[in-house]
């Protein structure tokens, strides 16, 4: 972000955290949010003279006026301050306690998979119930979703708890969320803040739900919600509260639904930004508000500890009393209901192949045009998904069908790049690199990187992580990982590579149920970024994920030490130690 240099420090960081917010952030519109108007109450508060803790309080009262409790702001101070936006983060959690079900409702056995993040057991009248705490591990999630549905076959209801669930990855919700559907709904849009106007938005996204699994359940479901159902747990909602068989039944969620990323001031300070628009199937935004219940109930701290939850409770008595009714809810989901083009793609370069089936799908959207829709992740997706298999010229084709339909997205260009790269036409590469560079703003952190990498292959930088990845594939990981150390005593400048890009290479080896390479690989980027916590943390997890308990404790007690604020270590280390 560009900011006036003769600006004192305090006032180059305030402009810095505005114009952020200003280019990227997706709610100024849905929210009525005067943005300027906000920087001319709060800019004049910042002089020269302005000092840290002074700065801190007026950038988190100005970001307190988002009411997004994604929004936040993190000092370098040991501990750091933290200012959060939205009233979720001014109300207590003492509403709900997974022991007090455990205890006083479950009846038999209480059962935990996917490490802890499902419970689930049976409650009196053959109701099933089942908790979540957060949407992550979507293999693993898969897995426990069909264990508790085998487990609750011949249940008269099951209960759904995403109370105190923190979110996580929506494409878990929507596969949990499949096991309950009657048939194919829209249940959500998304749009992608991608310009400098406040309304600047790539296409629309469609999520649609559909029967899917080796069984669904589409007898009578209670969803419980309160207001510390947060992000990927609310855009489940969304999903749910469209299908005939479920009721919810709690308080309204925390109103904060859009996917956040993080940055840096030059201070060092760490912000988060939420950047992509939500709204259901009927155009509705409830940032800020929440999910709506079909029945509010809520609890107290007394409540708990006197073993009662009184949401439970009613959900439990609504089931018994076999009058629930299973009806239409949402009509609106039934609309719109179009296929992925991706999909249709996929199949015409299969049976007509790379030449004729992007011109037949290209005909098929004129000839139709209200029946598919157009989605750059799902086209994405399918091209990695060709380069993974090396083939590329079905990758080729994808990424020529994406520029076709998004000619001023840089990242149609830079996918045609890569796929030219692997091929080994770095010409053709470096050409598609500087279209894309022409169209990248270069304001998110990942449109920086991508910029930061297309213009070193055009200067010819080796890339290391990208020789990496391929000696890996080719001579195995003790040999890239040589390799790689030869290629890293060169002169300054001649080489590339990031911690990120390590990262990643080791969650693609680890997602592919390459666990002993993924090792490797994180333990290099240990060795090459000893001062990160998050390059500790991903290593803890391979190790915990190849059974090996006391290497993951060390990795996460590490990533801890480096920053205590990290959350999913703390959890994932609480769960190793039997906590």
């Amino acid at each position: 972000m560009i900011v006036d240099s003769t600006l004192s420090p305090p006032e180059r960081h305030f402009e810095e955290l505005w114009k952020t917010y200003d280019q990227n952030y997706a709610l100024f519109g849905a929210k009525r949010i005067d943005w300027d108007l906000l920087h001319a109450v709060y800019r004049p508060k910042v002089t020269a003279k302005t000092t840290d803790s002074q700065l801190f309080d007026i950038l988190g009262a100005m970001l307190a006026n988002l009411n997004d409790y994604h929004v936040a702001l993190v000092t370098t101070d040991k501990p750091p301050r933290v200012a959060r936006s939205g009233m979720v983060s001014e109300m207590n959690i003492d509403d709900f306690s997974l022991d007090v079900i455990a205890d006083h409702y479950i009846t038999g056995n209480f059962y935990a998979a996917c490490e802890g993040v499902f419970t689930f057991g049976w409650l009196p009248d053959s109701i099933g119930y089942f908790h979540f705490s957060r949407f992550s591990d979507l293999v693993a999630s898969e897995a426990a979703i069909d264990t508790i549905l085998e487990k609750f076959v011949g249940a008269k209801g099951i209960i759904c708890d995403v109370r105190l669930n923190g979110g996580g990855d929506d494409r878990v919700g929507r596969l949990i969320a499949n096991r309950f559907a009657d048939r194919r709904r829209l249940y959500m849009k998304t749009f992608t803040r991608d310009g400098p106007a406040h309304d600047d938005f790539t296409p629309v996204k469609y999520w649609y739900l559909y029967p899917d699994g080796p069984r669904q359940f589409t007898g009578p479901v209670i969803l419980l919600t309160h207001r510390h159902s947060v992000s990927a747990a609310e855009n489940f909602a969304l999903a749910m509260r469209t299908l005939p068989n479920v009721t919810v039944v709690g308080d309204m969620t925390a109103g904060v639904f859009a996917d956040v990323y993080a940055d840096t001031l030059d201070n060092g300070w760490s912000f988060r930004v939420p950047y992509k628009l939500f709204v259901d199937y009927n155009d509705n935004c409830w940032e800020g508000i929440g999910v709506p219940v079909d029945v509010r109930q809520t609890n107290t701290r007394a409540d708990l500890d006197s073993g009662h939850d009184r949401v439970l409770a009613l959900a439990i008595d609504m089931i018994s009393s076999g009058k629930v009714v299973i009806k239409e809810k949402a009509p609106g989901s039934l609309k719109d209901l179009r296929l992925p083009i991706a999909t249709h793609l996929e199949v015409a370069i299969r049976d007509l192949g790379v030449e004729a089936g992007p011109a037949v799908t290209e005909q098929t959207l004129v000839l139709s045009p209200d029946r598919f829709y157009v989605d750059a992740d799902e086209l994405e997706a399918l091209c990695d998904g060709y380069i993974y298999q090396k083939r590329y010229a079905e990758a080729e084709a994808v990424c020529r069908f994406l520029i076709e339909h998004f000619p001023e997205s840089y990242r149609s260009y830079d996918d045609l790049g890569d796929v030219l790269l692997q091929r080994g036409d770095t010409a053709a590469a470096r050409k598609e690199y500087r279209v894309s560079m022409s169209y990248n703003r270069r304001n998110y952190p990942w449109e920086k990187r991508t910029y930061d990498y297309q213009k070193r292959v055009i200067d010819g930088v080796r890339l290391l992580a990208d020789e990496l990845a391929h000696n890996i594939d080719q001579y195995g990981v003790k040999e890239a990982i040589r390799r790689f150390r030869m290629a890293r005593r060169g002169p300054v400048g001649t080489f590339y590579f990031t911690e990120v890009e390590i990262n990643n290479l080791g969650y693609s080896l680890l997602y592919a149920g390459k666990i002993d390479d993924a090792i490797e690989v994180f333990k290099l980027n240990v060795r090459e970024f000893p001062t990160s916590w998050n390059v500790y943390d991903s290593l803890g997890e391979a190790f915990m994920k190849a059974g090996k308990k006391r290497q993951a404790i060390e990795n996460y007690e590490r990533s801890l030490i480096i920053n205590p604020d990290n959350e999913n270590g703390r959890r994932m280390l609480n769960e190793l130690n039997g906590g």
